[in-house]
């Protein structure tokens, strides 16, 4: 790489450092790791990597934690990109790194079902294991053969995850989990040319087609068919929780994220999850995790083609009007003048939201003139909004400033440039993926999956995905 460097940029090269990749995921030492070898398949000397915690001492049970390790590694390997050690060090249990019987990857068949189900009773033997409280989690590869086993053997654990790595259908091959089972399966929003033909017509939506079978597979067993989900959004980390009669599920989206687990997957797994999970008479329980996911109190989620918001676990009208939000481009009105930006203004699109959705979102008092065509909000800090039809001129407190964008009369409702609007007057966060619009007042970016099941939920549009380059 420098003798690369060189030769772009001779003498001339930019006073930068070169990153090693896998620095980017290094982890605290692991010197506690052990590994282990005994016949767990019959006629084998199976693999596999242990931490035990330095604050064991066998006098009381622990929980367990089984990590799969993805296609083209091994226990040892896997070990080096997660955290679970550090998290068992800190919460006294002990994690587990099985390498798969065949090199490299996992067939998820029957044989390594029984696998994974035999060591994790060799591991009950061997140590005072808290059978109440054990996990188990896979990336990519991993993340099938994680499924192949909870859709088996749900009575064995507390709860499960899973990362970057949904079955397809032909994978799945028509089995459904024979039992309720808390989960949490982790996307990343740009993890959707894995493994795809390049004669997919729309990888996003072949993707995210996957991504729904795997959440669905839970809806019926897990009881969560007719529950709407809860939305929490931090910065680029979307959560769907879908709180079940008998298990909840939490969807899991990162934001420009790609085919990989996140540095600090392992703390969110433990923190919202796991560590509220038993599983006690055949029966899972979930209560008082480290940190509870609930539905953001400031979110909100609009769509283009809705009449409808998304809020606090709920469904709300945002106009009397049958129209919903719409996505317009304004030509710019010839008597507006400098110093506006007029080839913007005629070249880009905008998404516009009837005027009532200030009152029916914020509780903004909104009254208009007999033609409809001046509208006056008070919001509920009490400043005065005045706007026009036709024109980017607004007046708040009888001090002028201009949009971008006009405000329009459509079909006879007066509609506002809402991206703009939250931005500029109500000084909310604004995030936009598939038309889907999240309104909040914290740092939000909404993901294109998350929006997609926020979109199915309020009767949105979603127009056709962007196109995607193959390498």
């Amino acid at each position: 790489m420098k003798a690369l460097m060189d030769r772009i940029f001779g003498e001339n090269r930019p006073p930068v450092e070169m990153i090693r990749f896998e620095s980017l995921n290094e982890v605290p030492p692991y010197e506690r790791l052990e590994k282990k070898e005994a016949e767990i398949v019959k006629g084998m000397r199976n693999i596999w990597y242990e931490y035990v915690p330095s604050c064991y001492d066998g006098s009381r049970e622990v929980p367990l934690v089984v990590q799969i390790h993805g296609g083209g590694q091994d226990g040892l390997r896997w070990a080096s990109y997660t955290v679970w050690h550090e998290i068992a060090e800190r919460n006294n249990m002990i994690v587990i790194y099985p390498n798969s019987i065949k090199a490299g990857r996992w067939d998820c068949n029957e044989e390594e079902i029984k696998y994974l189900y035999d060591l994790i009773s060799h591991m009950c033997t061997v140590y005072k294991i808290d059978k109440t409280r054990i996990y188990m989690q896979g990336m990519s590869n991993g993340d099938m053969m994680t499924l192949a086993f909870t859709m088996r053997h749900p009575q064995v654990l507390a709860a499960a995850g899973y990362t970057s790595g949904p079955s397809s259908e032909e994978g799945i091959d028509g089995d459904r989990p024979v039992g309720a089972l808390p989960i949490i399966q982790e996307r990343g929003e740009l993890d959707i040319n894995y493994m795809l033909s390049k004669d997919v017509e729309d990888v996003y939506e072949k993707r995210y087609h996957m991504n729904d079978i795997n959440r669905e597979l839970w809806e019926n067993v897990n009881g969560t068919a007719k529950v709407l989900p809860s939305v929490t959004i931090r910065g680029k980390d979307n959560f769907l929780i879908w709180n079940g009669t008998k298990a909840p599920i939490i969807n899991w989206e990162i934001k420009d994220m790609g085919h990989r687990e996140p540095v600090y997957a392992a703390q969110i797994y433990w923190d919202c999850l796991y560590s509220g999970c038993r599983m006690v008479n055949g029966e899972h329980l979930f209560e008082n995790p480290v940190q509870t996911l609930k539905g953001d109190d400031d979110l909100y989620l609009i769509a283009l083609g809705s009449n409808k918001a998304y809020h606090k676990n709920k469904i709300m009208r945002i106009s009397s009007f049958d129209q919903g939000i719409v996505r317009m481009m304004v030509p710019s009105p010839e008597r507006h003048f400098a110093p506006l930006k007029l080839n913007e203004m005629a070249q880009t699109e905008a998404m516009y939201a009837p005027v009532e959705i200030l009152n029916s979102l914020f509780g903004a008092e909104v009254k208009s003139d007999r033609a409809g065509t001046l509208v006056m909000v008070t919001l509920p800090d009490q400043r005065i909004v005045t706007l026009r039809k036709d024109s980017l001129l607004i007046d708040i407190d009888g001090k002028y400033t201009a949009m971008q964008k006009p405000c329009i009369l459509y079909f006879g409702c007066f509609y506002i440039p809402v991206e703009e609007f939250m931005r500029m007057v109500l000084k909310k966060q604004v995030s936009i993926a598939h038309d889907v619009m999240c309104i909040s007042d914290h740092y939000a970016l909404v993901g294109k999956y998350t929006a997609r099941i926020i979109c199915k939920l309020i009767g949105g549009v979603m127009r056709p995905h962007e196109q995607v380059e193959w390498e």
